[in-house]
């Protein structure tokens, strides 16, 4: 099955919906509501530990929800939240969860959650059981605590800001430049409008999508070292996925891959285009976070966005068939609709083998 989620809001989709191999909706409700706050904005969707962990995303929920995932059928039930903000008085944010956009498991109980609001990446350790998480105060980079002794971060911090004085963010953060791994932001209208967006992980290195900078950049997990940046992309990279020893990285119109580096010592990302032929006649399209099936051929499910949201038709879901000989390029080939017009722009898929 393939599982959406989708721009949400006021007037979008808050739910994931769930669909069939023949690209039939077998439900507009697979996440019971959680057991605190509502779902809105729901962006990346992670298999691990046996439950899914979904970024609940909008600024007032800003939590990582974790659901038992069914034997059978598509109900997804909620049986906590593994993390959270801690939100002032004010309601400015304290730590470094704050608008969570993408999820990444490095063991069963570490995980990385890229932020929005906050402009960073934090590090979340969770539960034996996989259900709740934490995250200690101020930064979790040895390299950037080596960097700035007496640095101030948000709690969790693992990749750190460019900016540090961010919009209903309590504390002013140390500012780490570019050079050093610091993470682009741009605002608009005193709001943050474009900043970090998803992450992956290999070979122990995080990957982190920096959307201003227009760069993939890469860390090591052993101490959040900054190891580097891809090649400046045409557009502003915001998705990733991995699949047989490549990245791949939606930025835009554009679809990006790259072979991956082998280890952190080697860490050369050279990415190039391998857009496929879109839709016809869906313009402008952005490509949103794909996933891949288990199949031999693999096939890629790629989510075309048209719209920011709340609109008919908000995109398409496009399968292709993958031809890969690495180190080559993989070719994207036989493209049809899997489903042709969706009710609100479509942010991440993801491939699931069970339901019924």
């Amino acid at each position: 099955m393939l599982l959406v989620t989708f721009h949400g809001g006021s007037k979008g989709i808050n739910n994931v919906y769930a669909y069939n191999p023949d690209g039939s909706r077998a439900t507009k409700t697979a996440l019971d509501e959680p057991k605190d706050g509502k779902l809105s904005e729901l962006r990346a969707m992670v298999l691990a530990n046996g439950l899914l962990y979904v970024a609940n995303g909008a600024k007032s929920q800003s939590t990582v929800l974790a659901y038992t995932v069914p034997s059978s059928g598509t109900t997804f039930t909620n049986p906590s939240t593994l993390i959270g903000p801690t939100l002032s008085k004010k309601g400015h944010f304290e730590t470094s969860i704050a608008h969570p956009f993408g999820i990444v498991f490095e063991t069963a109980t570490t995980c990385y959650v890229s932020n929005q609001d906050t402009n960073v990446v934090s590090l979340v350790t969770v539960s034996g059981d996989g259900l709740s998480g934490s995250m200690a105060e101020g930064c979790q980079s040895g390299y950037l605590n080596g960097l700035f002794a007496t640095g101030t971060f948000l709690g969790g911090t693992y990749v750190a800001s460019q900016v540090g004085i961010l919009p209903d963010v309590t504390a002013t953060t140390t500012v780490v430049d570019h050079a050093h791994g610091g993470l682009g932001v741009s605002f608009d209208s005193g709001k943050v409008k474009n900043s970090v967006r998803d992450v992956a992980i290999a070979n122990g290195i995080l990957f982190v999508c920096d959307e201003p900078e227009k760069v993939v950049d890469l860390y090591s997990l052993s101490d959040g070292s900054y190891l580097g940046s891809s090649n400046a992309l045409i557009e502003s990279p915001t998705h990733l996925a991995i699949d047989n020893g490549g990245l791949y990285v939606s930025a835009g119109s554009t679809l990006y891959w790259g072979l991956l580096p082998q280890s952190p010592s080697s860490t050369s990302l050279a990415l190039q285009t391998i857009t496929p032929t879109p839709p016809a006649a869906q313009d402008p399209l952005k490509i949103g976070g794909i996933s891949f099936d288990d199949g031999s051929p693999t096939t890629v499910y790629l989510p075309y966005q048209q719209g920011t949201g709340g609109s008919t038709p908000g995109g398409s879901i496009y399968s292709y068939s993958v031809s890969q000989q690495p180190p080559a390029a993989p070719v994207l080939t036989s493209g049809k609709p899997f489903v042709a017009s969706l009710d609100d722009t479509p942010e991440f898929v993801l491939y699931w083998s069970g339901g019924s």
